[in-house]
This record gives structure tokens, sequence and C-alpha cells, in this order.
């Protein structure tokens, strides 16, 4: 490790700091909003039939733009945006299915309805959930009878 004196004003003690920020309809921002909302769901899901979360990572969502002719008032969607969820969640206990998959699709097109009031669902979006099982060691972190972290 290597550690490096600050040869310029701290940032706190600047007048001003510069800073990104992405709007609510930029990808990153879309990714993370369905991705959360994923979460969500399905934490929901997994409290309400097991009481206790379950192991899941959906934080993995891409965007792929579609293509549209773009005119005043208006324009056509040419190619639908595509969106993939993906991840691990826990998808079944003692043999028997979560429809983990339908929850993540649905999650995700509730916030973009909620979000893109003008977005087309059927037509202009396909969202496809490719969120997998879990590995048994991360889904044994969840076991709420044993203390333990899980920290990476």
């Amino acid at each position: 490790m290597s550690v490096e004196a600050l040869k310029q004003t701290a940032t706190f003690n600047r007048e001003v700091e510069l800073v990104e920020r992405k709007g609510i309809g930029h990808p990153d921002s879309v990714s993370d909003g369905i991705a959360e909302a994923v979460s969500r769901e399905l934490s929901k899901y997994y409290i309400a039939h097991y009481g206790r979360i379950l192991h899941h990572n959906t934080d993995q969502v891409e965007i792929v733009g579609g293509q549209s002719a773009p005119a005043f008032k208006g324009g056509d969607v040419l190619e639908p945006t595509y969106i993939l969820l993906s991840g691990r969640a826990t998808t079944s206990i003692d043999g028997k299915r979560i429809p983990f998959k339908s929850i993540s699709i649905k999650a995700a097109k509730e916030y973009l309805r909620s979000n893109f009031k003008h977005l087309d669902l059927d037509g202009d979006v396909m969202i496809d959930s490719r969120i997998g099982h879990g590995s048994v060691d991360l889904r044994e972190v969840y076991d709420t009878s044993k203390h333990r972290a899980n920290d990476t």
C-alpha cells in the first residue's frame, strides 16, 4: 500500500465543489432504480413466505439502447430497448420453486411504469430475466438462526 500527501486544498475546505449528477433518465440511474426495485420485491416475497430475506444479489442490470426515429411531438420506436436482469437469488426452498423471474420482471416493469409514463412497456422495451440461483455458501449466510456476516 502506498499513501501520498494531498498537494491541493482538500474538498471540504474549498468554496466550490463540482459534481456530476446523472438524472432519472440516465441509463445508469435507470439500471440502479430497476435493480433496487427487483431487490425490494424479492425481499417482500421472501419475508411474506419465509419470514426473512433470503440471499439475493440483483444489482446487475444491463440496458442496451434501442433505435428510434424521433419527430416533433412524437416519433417511432424502430427497435425496442433491451433490459437484462441478472445476478443471483434464492430460487427454491425445500424443492419448492420461487417465482423469482416473474417477480423480477414485474418489479422492473412497475419501476419503468412509475418513472416513464409515456413508455410503451409492451412495444418499446424487452425485459429479460436471467437471474440464477445463488451459491449454497452465501444462502447459508441468511440463516437467521446463526449470527453471520458476509462482508466482501
